[in-house]
């Protein structure tokens, strides 16, 4: 019987150590750093082959002007590699632009984001084309900028208006003076 609990604890203590080694490690977004510096970094490792959807947040106050990138990078030899299907900031889609077997991009030049939370999806899949036991990840870079608000835009118009009407009524001035 202590033979047979033995060997039950043994696989137990196997099986919890092959899916613990089995996880996908988050670099989340830095609030605090986007906060501070309007950029941040943010990622995974993947340990496991197969699909996988991944979403990561961050908050906004005021309107910004978004843009992004993420990137993972084809090991050869039969290492695991991602292939993205789709990878969006709150449904503002980003685009392909860089391909397999070198560096796998996906950019987003531009997206206009009201206040509130935000999140960036990434969906996909871990494929492997041997017996490699290496990880597969992807990191990427969001940057956002505040964008002036109308009324702001309307007082700066209104500034230049009147500084031209200066300088135009100073010429009417200048010219009847002499």
């Amino acid at each position: 019987m202590t033979k047979l609990l033995g060997a039950v604890a043994a696989i137990a203590v196997m099986t919890t150590a092959s899916s613990a080694s089995a996880a996908t490690i988050f670099t989340p977004i830095n609030q605090s750093m986007l906060d501070l510096f309007g950029t941040a970094t943010f990622g995974a490792t993947i340990t496991t082959t197969g699909l996988f959807s991944h979403s990561f947040a961050f908050k906004t106050t005021g309107f910004n002007d978004a843009s992004s990138s993420v990137v993972t990078i084809e090991l050869k030899n039969g290492k695991k590699n991602i292939n993205f299907t789709s990878v969006k900031l709150d449904g503002f889609a980003f685009t392909h632009t860089g391909f397999d077997p070198g560096a796998e991009t996906w950019d987003l030049t531009t997206a206009l984001l009201a206040p509130g939370t935000h999140h960036i999806n990434l969906a996909g899949k871990v494929v492997t084309s041997g017996s490699g036991t290496n990880a597969a990840s992807y990191s990427g870079t969001l940057n956002i900028a505040a964008v002036p608000e109308p009324a702001t835009w309307a007082l700066m118009i209104g500034g230049f208006g009147g500084a031209g009407m200066m300088l135009r009524s100073r010429r009417r001035l200048a010219v009847a003076a002499v």
